[in-house]
C-alpha cells in the first residue's frame, strides 16, 4: 500500500488532504485514482488507512477509515552529530539514519568541514525532504529532527544522554565497552571527512563526551555514522 505524508493529521481527523510534492507524486508518478486504498502518516507518531475519495487540480483528499499508533520506533533516542558531509553524502546519511531509527540527526560545522551553507533553511527543507521519502520508504510514522549547529553548539546540547565521540587518532576501548546496558537516550558524534582536529576533541571530553573506537581501520564519515548507528540499534535496541 502506498504511503504518504500528511503532516496535519490527528486521532481525530476524518479527511487527509495531499497537498504539494506528496500529490504530484500520487497523481503524476503514480497515477493513483478516486478508490485507491492509501496508507498516511503524521510525522509524530500517527498512522492511517484510507481511500482516495477525489482528485483536484492542486490536491486529493483521503477519506480516513482507521488510526493507530506507529509501532515502528525504537526504544532507544538515538541522536546523530555529524560533521557536514561533501556533495550528496548529507542526504544519503539522513536516509539511512532514517531507516536506522534516529530520532535526530544534527549536522555540525567544524575546523575542517569542507562544504560551507549560507541558506541553512533550505538546505534543512532539502534535508527533511530526504528523511520523509526515507520514513515513508521504510514504514516509520515519527521523522527524526533534521537540524544544524555549530561545533561548539552541538556538543553543548543534549545534557542527560550518553554521549559517544569517536575519533580516528586515538585507539581506545570499544564501543561496546562504553555502552551502558540500561541507557536509552544516547548520542554518537562522527566527524566530517577531514576528521575532528584536537582542540575539538577535549572540547567535546569537556562536555562530557567518552571517546570508542570502530577498530583499527580508518572508515569513511558516512560508513562510520550508519556503523554507528547499526551497532547501537543491536546492542540496545530493536535490531537484535
Amino acid at each position: 500500500m502506498r504511503r504518504f505524508f500528511a503532516e496535519n493529521l490527528t486521532l481525530d481527523s476524518k479527511l487527509a488532504f495531499i497537498i504539494n510534492d506528496e500529490f504530484i507524486h500520487l497523481k503524476k508518478v503514480l497515477r493513483l485514482k478516486i478508490g485507491d486504498e492509501v496508507a498516511l502518516f503524521n510525522g509524530k507518531g500517527l498512522e492511517f488507512y484510507g481511500r482516495i475519495d477525489s482528485i483536484e487540480k492542486d490536491s486529493a483528499v483521503v477519506a480516513i477509515k482507521e488510526a493507530s499508533e506507529s509501532k515502528a520506533e525504537s526504544p532507544v533516542d538515538l541522536i546523530l552529530l555529524q560533521g557536514l558531509l561533501k556533495g550528496d553524502k548529507n542526504e544519503f546519511v539522513i536516509q539511512k539514519a532514517t531507516e536506522l531509527g534516529v530520532k535526530e540527526i544534527c549536522f555540525f560545522s567544524s575546523s575542517r568541514t569542507i562544504p560551507v551553507i549560507n541558506d541553512s533553511s533550505s538546505k534543512i527543507a532539502r534535508w527533511r525532504k530526504a528523511s520523509i521519502e526515507a520514513a515513508k520508504q521504510c514504514g516509520r510514522s515519527v521523522l527524526p529532527g533534521v537540524n544544524l549547529k555549530t561545533f561548539k553548539e552541538a556538543v553543548e546540547s543534549y545534557s542527560g544522554s550518553l554521549k559517544i565521540l569517536f575519533w580516528e587518532n586515538d585507539r581506545v576501548g570499544g564501543l561496546k565497552t562504553a555502552l551502558i546496558p540500561n541507557k536509552k537516550k544516547i548520542v554518537a558524534l562522527v566527524g566530517p571527512e577531514g576528521g575532528l582536529d584536537e582542540t575539538e576533541v577535549n572540547e567535546a571530553k569537556k562536555n562530557g563526551f567518552i571517546q570508542a573506537s570502530l577498530g583499527p581501520r580508518i572508515l569513511k564519515a558516512e560508513t562510520a555514522a550508519l556503523s554507528v548507528l547499526s551497532i547501537l540499534q543491536y546492542e540496545l535496541g530493536d535490531l537484535n
